[in-house]
């Protein structure tokens, strides 16, 4: 149990040791609703970037004090070392947490302080599952529970299965959370300790949910807390309580149940002068009566909510300010529903770096939170800027837009890749390429709006298609692709919903490069492959996708820079051992040709096409393929490989890397040791829907992403970036629209340039002809690399033996285009 917000509860500082173990035991019992499950950023030297309330700085120098003083008793100081870990972890400064938390664990063990070294195991353990080391933190609170159960001790006994059964439900184990739950009530019984009890109902209830027995255990739960004399822990009890019956007790009753508790929450808040449980409490009220259709009601307490809330809590406000911007809109106030959209979007900025990527379990930050923040101010001002009069107030506003749009991007990337530090380099690229156009689709629920960049003008234009028929045409676009089918009737549709409406501006401004800021499904489908006034769109257009310009170092590419390290793998090794079986055992069953093998050149195809995790329902086994390792070698084996490195040596300067030499040690040691400004890789590689599991395989070892970038980013420190990173024989998994983020992430994360591959496998005379067209174009002098990637496409489509799409525009050149 816990507020709604991020921050949970930081209790008073105790004195006598029962006390604080008590504390302690109910800090970490207390369902953890929006704990943080990643680390935030953090400022060099591992200070958080979230700042300290004023109590928590307060009780920060009490305990340090505390800590520092040499005639502190032994068990008073682990008492302090705990208080202010527990502290330094709701702060999210993890490292500080645990280096306190560990010191008090081992002075605790020392001591023989078994109660006091529970409190520490469990403490650590909830850190570890913030932290993601799920194992680390089950063998902790495990441990945790063993030593209570010695003890016999009923109120750690409690608190220690109340705190191991958080993290099983977390884990999707609900049957064994809900024994632990009950073990946790069984002890607690015997304690005289209501709040204790309160809290595991109310996770019993969270474990039951949708069943009688979750109102049975909301109900006890009530009783309970209103047993309890401390007013804050009243408080929080009953906002908790009201937060899980919303989502757990069935029918109208859960919603009682959370509106009555509501209610006396905020009353006791008031009274009490608790100013943020207060808002906390109307704040969910407005909630609740915004459910219920009670749009005047609902508006009402959302502002009391907002006056009540204190001035520095960020995290409360910008939740009803956010509502109350819906409210107006859906009353039809616009201006005053922008208004307080953008308040909204302030707040958040000012707490962006304390947001975890992913809430308890397993909800996204960006998806529940972000994303629709964003996209609704984005949609308003979009609404606001179609009915605008005069040119400049239009202009700001679509700048508005397109600015919101970019930090959706930001955000959608750190949440991709579950890192809150990826930052933007914020340039103006567009200012470098006159006839360049940025576009930025924008799929709402209702239309499509167009935002597109030419120079330092934006220009809008809407399309009444919704998001469900775009979504769908995309979706068949993209899957024809990979299957070789005709792709006429798709490619000319989503060509006249998102080109045809721009089609005038980008012929009176003589655009010749197009730039794509892929949203949604439309990631999935390479611009280039659209078709209007019968060609290609790449026929017509260089096409580039960007992440999002905020994104992207505008340096313009030099061919006098092309030193290269061209590394290929037609043959591995030991590497075969290590890879998923899953995805080694469909390369072999297409190996004996019962896969998808040809490519629509006829030549065999560098991959398989493979869907992400738990699309369509499928769960991939775990473990390596059984099959034999020279079986395992043909199927990986890519004969084309050897002769694209060949041709590409005779083009390009530079170093090659070749099967037994491609080995994992040596490729870090050439790409550190050498002033390489090209890197291209021939080799197997997935990128599947988690980030952790992409990888690209050499001779002996796979080459996950994080150490790609590790190697690849202090030459960007070092003003040496590698200006493009090609990865000729790479494929994205199918079944995500995320996916492709994967190869934007590579660019970013490494401080490349711009990255260069394919969204599908691709066969392999394709592959090498496009390959040796685009180095030959990229050679010369004045061309982008978007253009360079424009020629050798063409030339494919003119060749007629190679024409179909499926060959030619699965690579696409993500980043900087010039």
């Amino acid at each position: 149990m816990a507020s709604t917000s991020w921050f949970g509860p930081i209790s008073e500082r105790c004195d006598m040791r029962i006390q604080f173990i008590r504390w302690s035991i109910l800090a970490l019992s207390l369902l953890t609703l929006g704990a943080q499950a990643a680390p935030t950023c953090e400022q060099p030297g591992g200070a958080s970037v979230i700042r300290a309330s004023a109590e928590q700085g307060a009780a920060l120098s009490a305990w340090s004090a505390t800590i520092a003083r040499r005639d502190t008793p032994e068990a008073e100081r682990i008492q302090a070392l705990i208080q202010r870990g527990e502290t330094y972890r709701a702060l999210g400064r993890y490292p500080d947490a645990e280096s306190d938390l560990l010191q008090a664990l081992t002075r605790a063990r020392t001591a023989n302080l078994t109660a006091l070294e529970v409190v520490a195991l469990q403490a650590l353990g909830q850190v570890d599952a913030q932290q993601r080391r799920t194992t680390q933190a089950e063998e902790r609170l495990e441990a945790a529970l063993d030593r209570a159960r010695r003890l016999a001790n009923p109120t750690l006994i409690a608190a220690s299965a109340n705190a191991l059964g958080n993290l099983r439900f977390e884990q999707g184990a609900s049957s064994e959370a809900g024994r632990l739950y009950r073990e946790a009530l069984q002890a607690a019984e015997r304690v005289d300790d209501p709040a204790l009890r309160a809290t595991i109902r109310i996770n019993l209830a969270r474990q039951s949910a949708g069943s009688a027995q979750a109102l049975r255990e909301l109900q006890s739960a009530r009783g309970l807390a209103n047993q309890v004399a401390a007013t804050t822990e009243r408080v929080d009890l009953l906002i908790g309580l009201a937060h899980v019956a919303r989502r757990s007790a069935p029918g109208t009753q859960g919603q009682t149940l959370a509106r009555e508790g509501l209610t006396k929450a905020a009353e006791l808040a008031s009274q009490a002068g608790l100013d943020r449980a207060e808002s906390q409490a109307l704040g969910g009220l407005s909630e609740l009566a915004e459910e219920r259709g009670q749009t005047t009601e609902a508006r009402r307490l959302a502002e009391q909510a907002i006056i009540a809330a204190p001035i520095d809590a960020y995290d409360l406000r910008y939740q009803w300010e956010w509502r109350l911007g819906r409210l107006l809109r859906d009353q039809g106030d616009r201006q005053r529903a922008i208004a307080a959209y953008r308040r909204a979007v302030d707040h958040l900025q000012r707490i962006r770096n304390d947001i975890p990527v992913e809430y308890a379990e397993g909800r996204s930050s960006f998806r529940e939170t972000l994303e629709p923040l964003y996209l609704g101010l984005a949609d308003l001002l979009l609404r606001e800027s179609a009915s605008r009069g005069d040119a400049e107030g239009t202009q700001a506003l679509l700048r508005e837009a397109r600015d919101t749009v970019e930090q959706i991007k930001i955000d959608e990337l750190r949440d991709y890749f579950r890192d809150a530090c990826i930052l933007p380099l914020r340039q103006e690229i567009e200012t470098l390429a006159p006839r360049a156009a940025v576009l930025y689709p924008v799929i709402l629920d209702d239309r499509l709006e167009i935002l597109v960049s030419i120079g330092q003008r934006l220009y809008q234009a809407t399309t009444p298609i919704g998001r469900e028929p775009l979504t769908l045409t995309a979706e068949i676009l993209a899957l024809k692709l990979r299957y070789d089918q005709p792709i006429d009737e798709e490619a000319t549709q989503i060509h006249d919903w998102l080109i045809a409406p721009i089609q005038s501006w980008l012929d009176a401004q003589k655009i010749d490069t197009l730039v794509f800021v892929p949203d949604g499904p439309l990631r999935a489908v390479p611009l280039s492959v659209l078709r209007g006034r019968g060609q290609y769109l790449v026929e017509r257009y260089a096409v580039a996708t960007a992440p999002g310009l905020k994104l992207l170092q505008p340096d313009v590419f030099s061919p006098t820079t092309m030193t290269t390290l061209l590394a290929g793998l037609s043959r591995p090794g030991p590497v075969v051992d290590e890879l998923p079986g899953w995805w080694v055992d469909a390369l072999i069953e297409q190996q004996r040709g019962r896969g998808r093998g040809a490519s629509a050149d006829g030549s065999s195809r560098r991959g398989v096409s493979v869907r992400v995790r738990g699309a369509a329902g499928e769960r991939r086994p775990s473990g390596p393929s059984r099959a034999a390792t020279n079986e395992k070698i043909a199927a990986l084996s890519l004969p084309g490989v050897a002769e694209e490195i060949d041709q590409l040596a005779q083009r390009v300067p530079g170093r090659t890397l070749r099967d037994q030499e491609f080995l994992l040690d040596r490729f870090v040691e050439e790409v550190k040791g050498q002033p390489y400004r090209v890197v291209h890789i021939a080799s197997h590689g997935l990128f599947l829907g988690p980030p952790e599991e992409n990888f690209i395989v050499t001779y002996d070892r796979k080459l996950d992403m994080k150490t790609l970038a590790a190697v690849l980013k202090p030459k960007e420190l070092d003003q040496r970036p590698i200006e493009i990173l090609v990865l000729s024989a790479c494929q994205t998994a199918e079944g995500d629209d995320r996916t492709p983020l994967g190869l934007s992430g590579i660019a970013i994360q490494s401080g490349a340039r711009s990255a260069l591959g394919s969204l599908w496998p691709v066969g392999d005379q394709a592959t090498q002809r496009l390959m040796r067209d685009f180095y030959d174009q990229l050679k010369q002098p004045g061309t982008s690399k978007a253009r360079a990637l424009q020629a050798a496409q063409k030339a494919m489509i003119a060749s007629g033996g190679e024409a179909h799409p499926s060959d030619w525009a699965a690579f696409i050149l993500v980043g900087n285009w010039l």
